[in-house]
């Protein structure tokens, strides 16, 4: 191994990206999470205090170093009072249509008047149309 990888157990080495290999996605978010940050008027600190990810994390999310996983933009989304799904659309992470997909999906899901199987159903003629049609689109 390389001298400048010193590990004491697997689970120590937690990589990062290089600067020059920064994702746009990533630097998308980072920039629309911390604009919204600061119109919220709430400090690096005090949103490191209120999602339970550290200050340093944070920074690095928001210059587009790291890529946060879901868990991350989910708590980040609630500090900043929004869903997860438009944090990322409005970062340009999500695709708009594969947003819409996964909001009517959801909604589906959700509906406490259908069983199981109708919902079940229900999702797979709506993924066949929406299939469908990007056929004839394209």
């Amino acid at each position: 191994m390389g001298r400048d990888l010193r590990l004491t157990a697997s689970s120590d080495y937690i990589p990062r990206m290089a600067k020059s290999r920064r994702s746009v996605p990533a630097a998308g978010l980072g920039d629309y999470i911390r604009r919204q940050r600061q119109l919220a008027n709430i400090s690096l600190r005090k949103m490191a205090e209120q999602s339970g990810i550290s200050a340093a994390v944070l920074e690095e999310i928001e210059k587009g170093l790291r890529n946060p996983s879901g868990t991350i933009v989910q708590s980040i989304a609630g500090v900043l009072r929004l869903s997860a799904e438009t944090l990322q659309l409005q970062a340009g992470v999500l695709d708009p249509t594969a947003a819409d997909e996964i909001g009517a999906i959801r909604e589906i899901r959700r509906d406490p008047h259908l069983t199981v199987r109708q919902r079940e159903t229900l999702i797979e003629i709506y993924e066949a149309f929406r299939t469908a049609n990007r056929s004839r689109e394209q």
